[in-house]
């Protein structure tokens, strides 16, 4: 076979690997993963990359030439990269900012080249009218395929093998499934408006148009509707503009489409049609929006680069609103991602990178409008179009995927993009710059650097070969050393058995010894079993303490990985809390580094109570008052709080203020039986007024809420044998020593006062 020919060979061969990452990266899950979703995503699309990337290399070899086809959006592209790998360099946290996290999706340097690459590999092999038609296609029928899984899932209440509750392929949550719903119906409606199509296509389009649009009444989300709605108004100004190549018919029910839609959005789609779908909880607008202000006004490294990719969970537990306390619901929660992309762009890369995207955006919008423009008229002379397609089939197809491309740019305005509503950006991106070229456009320039049949240059071109398979080997072992190694944390968190657990975190850690996560599962691994040991009869305390010492260790691995990280340096503190039973100075460490997460997420009342209860074990108890009133000051409605304050008053000899911080705790609490008594045995020890006789309808309610509060009881008891009511006295008694038989002290009392 000769090197025309296996090169000719490997050009399909690329095209087919696009074909198939269009067709699998948005329907890959993996169940054996913690998340279904993002890593396999991820993966699949790298792997489809690398292996593009090695053909290419072949070829160059093979042709003794460097050919490939370069768009007018390349430099800023490249630009756009450089700013993303600076942000990452100078993150809060480099290793996430590069590799992302498994458990969620954050944007990451890794993704973005990746898809950069794609775009590269895109434009140069999708070159003729038929490929770029057949990858068009190839969207819609995966997108009514994710369709269709769907409305089995939600309609039917279909159970499938291995599928298990999901609803979607695309991802947990059904508002960014909606994303790629309406693109899909938006598309289809498009295609179905123009002229001189087929029975068959027209009945396919038909039916996914129907696919997608099922969806979204079963959703019934409000600002699909106003996503959809969006989509029809460019489609219709796109029809108007192309009337001769468009039916007037279809135009009509788009026209209808958009009506509807508009309904919908000002009155929402009928309850009957709406199916309960699992709940989706993310950061608000508001809320996202002044935690990315915070971020990039709080230094000049982070106004211009950002906190750096995939961190904005440091920049919520920075710039959270002490606002963010009173909100019953997600107080205690921390979010991993804003409320849309735009935002994760702002507060994670910072003014360049926000800007830079913004811009290669307006420039693609730039051209899309200049060949629109241009198009409006006769055919360009330099239309490359294989004879089975018309010149105006394709010209309006190239503007029905700008119209997609736009909801999709569009849509980052309202959702954070998961890796499938990623890939597809960047596939009608790199469908835009290749039809624009095919339109004659001029986009895209080839550039051919021949290579000189010398030894000297045989040599380096063997050298470049080596390199670039040795470079994508290297990558894929250490994407294959990663992916078992999310398998196996992800086993260490289903196991039953403690020992397993440690078992498969360990595997983990050996495969990816850098992922701070795994370290902090080991140490609460670790924990667990001591815990579990430390309730046996007659437990080993040496083998408790080693447990403990290696729970330690892993926690503070994982700090030192991420030092940044709040929740990590909670994992350290929790660690230290329980070592302290067996080292007294572990206290001081557990001291230590609350403060350090304070000071990572100074809003956070919790975090100052567990400070304060450090505080008043230690027997600090001024430092311990501070900290409780700095916990109450940031969230005034709680109440453990005000109850730990009370306490820390009373053991500084505080009576008074113990006393109205045990009001303000019950005030918020008033069930709290506890409370109640504490509150009551601080009245009957001032015993001002009639502080006595509060005190005794306090304990009467105690005991009406926990009629064996033996702590009550006693002290009614003991309240009424001082009022000389010896008989109410003993029947308080009798009920605690029924509680308590063993107590030798209540059978004392009890005789006491009946030999009196």
């Amino acid at each position: 076979m000769t090197n025309a020919r296996v090169i000719k060979f490997l050009d399909i061969f690329s095209y087919v690997l696009i074909l198939l990452s269009v067709f699998i990266v948005p329907l890959f899950i993996d169940k054996s993963l913690l998340n279904f979703y993002i890593i396999p995503k991820q993966y699949v699309f790298a792997g489809f990359i690398l292996l593009n990337i090695l053909v290419f290399a072949i070829k160059m070899v093979l042709s003794k030439k460097i050919k490939f086809q370069q768009s007018v959006f390349d430099a800023p592209l490249l630009v756009f990269l450089l700013l993303v790998l600076a942000s990452s360099l100078f993150s809060v946290n480099s290793y996430v900012s590069f590799l992302g996290r498994g458990e969620f999706f954050l944007l990451n340097f890794v993704f973005l080249l990746f898809s950069v690459f794609f775009y590269f590999i895109f434009v140069n092999h999708v070159n003729s009218a038929r490929r770029w038609s057949a990858v068009l296609e190839l969207f819609l029928l995966v997108s009514g395929l994710v369709s269709l899984f769907f409305i089995v899932k939600t309609v039917f209440k279909f159970s499938l093998p291995y599928i298990g509750a999901m609803t979607n392929l695309l991802d947990p949550t059904s508002s960014q499934f909606g994303v790629l719903m309406i693109a899909a119906a938006v598309l289809s409606a498009g295609l179905l408006m123009k002229k001189n199509i087929g029975v068959g296509r027209a009945i396919a389009y038909f039916f996914t148009l129907i696919l997608a649009i099922i969806p979204l009444l079963i959703m019934g989300f409000s600002f699909l509707w106003w996503l959809l709605l969006i989509g029809l108004v460019l489609l219709l100004l796109l029809g108007v503009s192309f009337m001769h190549n468009t039916r007037i018919g279809w135009l009509s029910v788009i026209f209808a489409l958009l009506v509807v839609s508009c309904v919908f959005v000002i009155f929402g789609s009928p309850k009957s049609l709406q199916t309960a779908l699992p709940a989706e909880v993310s950061l608000g607008l508001s809320p996202s929006w002044r935690v990315a202000r915070g971020a990039v006004l709080s230094g000049a490294k982070t106004f211009l680069l950002g906190s750096g990719p995939g961190t904005f969970a440091a920049d919520f537990s920075r710039f959270r609103d002490q606002s963010f306390n009173y909100d019953q619901l997600a107080w205690s929660l921390r979010f991993n991602q804003p409320f849309d992309t735009l935002l994760a762009f702002l507060a994670e890369g910072g003014v360049l990178v926000s800007l830079t995207f913004l811009l290669i955006s307006l420039l693609v919008l730039g051209h899309i409008f200049s060949t629109w423009h241009k198009s409006r008229g006769p055919t360009p002379q330099s239309f490359h179009a294989s004879l089975s397609i018309s010149r105006a089939d394709l010209r309006l197809d190239v503007f029905l995927a700008a119209v997609v491309w736009l909801i999709l740019w569009s849509g980052m305005t309202v959702a954070f993009y998961n890796p499938a509503l990623w890939f597809f950006w960047w596939l009608f991106l790199a469908l835009i710059v290749s039809g624009m070229s095919l339109l004659g456009h001029e986009v895209l320039k080839e550039k051919v650097w021949t290579l000189e049949d010398t030894p000297q240059y045989h040599l380096a071109i063997s050298f470049s070969l080596i390199a670039v398979m040795a470079a994508v080997i290297l990558v894929g072992v250490l994407g294959s050393r990663f992916y078992l190694a999310e398998k196996a944390y992800t086993q260490s968190l289903r196991a039953s058995d403690v020992r397993q657990a440690q078992e498969k975190i360990a595997a983990a850690i050996a495969l990816r010894d850098g992922n701070d996560q795994y370290h902090a599962t080991l140490a609460n691994a670790y924990l667990t079993e001591a815990a579990t040991l430390s309730k046996k009869p007659n437990p080993d305390l040496r083998q408790i303490a080693d447990l403990m010492a290696k729970a330690v260790n892993a926690a503070k691995k994982a700090t030192e990985l991420s030092p940044n990280d709040v929740v990590l340096q909670e994992t350290l503190a929790t660690m230290y809390e329980n070592a302290a039973m067996l080292v007294p100075e572990a206290s001081q460490w557990a001291v230590k580094s609350w403060g350090a997460a304070i000071e990572l997420e100074p809003t956070n009342a919790f975090l100052r109570y567990r400070l304060a209860n450090n505080y008043f074990l230690s027997k600090n108890i001024s430092k311990a008052i501070e900290a409780y009133k700095q916990a109450v000051d940031l969230k005034r409605d709680f109440a453990v709080a005000h109850g730990g304050l009370a306490l820390a008053y009373e053991a500084d000899k505080q009576y008074d203020s113990a006393i109205e911080s045990y009001r303000n705790a019950l005030s918020l609490n008033p069930a709290n039986s506890e409370l109640i008594f504490n509150l009551g045995r601080l009245l009957y020890n001032r015993n001002k007024g009639a502080d006595r006789a509060a005190a005794e309808k306090l304990w009467l309610e105690a005991v009406r809420l926990q009629p064996n509060y033996s702590n009550a009881l006693y002290s009614l008891g003991l309240y009424y044998e001082n009022l000389g009511n010896k008989t109410a006295a003993l029947q308080y008694y009798y009920k605690v020593k029924d509680l308590n038989p063993d107590n030798k002290d209540i059978t004392a009392k009890i005789k006491s006062l009946v030999g009196r």
